[in-house]
């Protein structure tokens, strides 16, 4: 057969050539996605999937921990790619249409074929090679991760000798531009968890409840024992020298579980007294027909737990732990009681308020949507935490509700007298007080279109 039998060898040809195009194209497309797919997968997604021994997870997790390698590889494979398929279009498809157009007696024909093939083969390059798959691989970054990591990992062995040589080249620059010493890869900021938890509320991922608790959780550290303490003027306790079988009334009506027992002063304590302990004392007593009267409270005490007031609760929670005391005993730097914390105390700060049966009084009670009713000796953090509210935390001159108010009025304001806070859009009014003490506080939020909508 010769050349004149070929039914047409110059389509033939051509075909071929885009072929051979469209699989460079194909091959230039699984890099893309795969480098987009691996950077972008979700690493707690992967982590759980190789925990529960998912070979193609394991496989994403080690190409993960090697970035420059797998990266090198990638940028390998979609130069090759590239490369040849420039070569493909420059010597065959260019040529060709060049001789063409020069047929037809148009000036300057082969250049026009090159700049067209080249704007052509970059188009098509850059859409189904480059964007359209790392959309695929935006849109599945773990299932595409998982799909092309094996190839990928064979890919890499093949490539070893170039891949190495790219990442000592890559590793040789990190070092002498210094960047090794600014690597943040793995560390993640409190504001950018905080942004990502809000981002979960407003789409819908998490509720507000989860979104108050994981941000206690990240303000833990930063709280001390002062800031969650109940004052020494506000907690109940016991002189060694009271008859206890007189004030044992009074005892069981506080209702509280544990109680510090002081010797002379109310800075002396010498013991926590378990209501628990008492009751079977009394208990056995009475089983055995004894007389109440021979009581002795000090066998009864637990050795207290005494904590600096400046303590971080993370520290005071440990100790707390490890000598499994439920209540700790509050010192100033003389030595003095400034007030105790509790194990609840500290649960609260992450889980929120814990009401029991014995718990009269609650701190914050809605009236309405833009109205509440709270105690004046609720701590800044909670009120701020429960009401959504932006009162100082870290200032020095009060704790409390009442204590702000009496630092900002210079003073204890009068029963129904309106204290307008501009900045925060509420007014506070006294609903009770004494001449010592702020006891209720109505706070009313500002109305405005917005909360109306809501």
């Amino acid at each position: 057969m010769n050349k004149n039998d070929d039914p047409d060898p110059d389509a033939s040809h051509i075909l071929s050539q885009l072929l051979i195009i469209l699989i460079l194209t194909l091959i230039n497309a699984f890099f893309a996605a795969s480098e987009m797919a691996l950077i972008s997968a979700n690493k707690v997604k992967i982590n759980i999937l190789a925990e529960k021994k998912n070979r193609r997870a394991i496989a994403v997790q080690k190409l993960s921990m090697d970035q420059t390698n797998f990266l090198s590889t990638i940028q390998v494979g979609i130069t090759l790619a590239g490369f040849f398929s420039s070569a493909t279009a420059a010597s065959s498809l260019s040529d060709d249409l060049g001789l063409w157009l020069n047929s037809l007696g148009l000036r300057y024909g082969s250049t026009i074929a090159l700049i067209s093939i080249t704007i052509i083969l970059s188009f098509f390059t850059l859409i189904f090679g480059e964007l359209f798959p790392k959309k695929i691989a935006l849109a599945f970054p773990e299932k595409v991760s998982m799909w092309v990591a094996g190839t990928i990992t064979v890919i890499k062995i093949i490539f070893t000798p170039f891949v190495k040589f790219l990442s000592g080249t890559c590793n040789l620059l990190v070092k002498i531009t210094g960047l090794n010493k600014h690597k943040q890869d793995e560390k993640i900021s409190e504001e950018e968890i905080i942004n990502v938890i809000e981002t979960g509320v407003s789409d819908g991922t998490l509720d507000l409840q989860k979104q108050q608790m994981i941000e206690s959780v990240l303000k833990f550290n930063d709280l001390t024992a002062t800031d969650i303490m109940t004052p020494r003027v506000k907690t109940y306790m016991i002189d060694i020298e009271d008859n206890i079988t007189q004030n044992l009334k009074e005892i069981l009506d506080e209702k509280y579980t544990r109680i510090p027992v002081y010797e002379k002063t109310q800075d002396h304590i010498i013991g926590i007294l378990n209501i628990k302990d008492l009751l079977e004392k009394l208990a056995m007593d009475l089983i055995n027909k004894s007389n109440k009267s021979n009581i002795n409270l000090r066998n009864l005490l637990r050795e207290p737990l005494f904590l600096m007031e400046k303590i971080k609760i993370n520290k005071a929670f440990q100790k707390m732990k490890d000598s499994q005391s439920q209540i700790a005993i509050l010192l100033d730097e003389f030595g003095g009681v400034t007030g105790i914390i509790t194990m609840e105390d500290i649960i609260e700060e992450v889980m929120g308020n814990i009401y029991d049966e014995y718990d009269d009084e609650v701190n914050v009670v809605k009236i309405n949507e833009n109205e509440y009713l709270v105690s004046g000796n609720i701590p800044i953090q909670e009120i701020n935490k429960e009401l959504d509210l932006e009162f100082d935390e870290d200032n020095e001159n009060y704790d409390t509700l009442a204590g702000y108010i009496i630092n900002t009025c210079d003073g204890i304001p009068k029963e129904k007298e309106k204290i307008d806070l501009n900045e925060q859009n509420i007014t506070l009014i006294i609903e009770k007080a004494s001449k010592k003490r702020i006891e209720k506080v109505k706070i009313m939020r500002e109305t405005s279109k917005d909360i109306k909508e809501d």
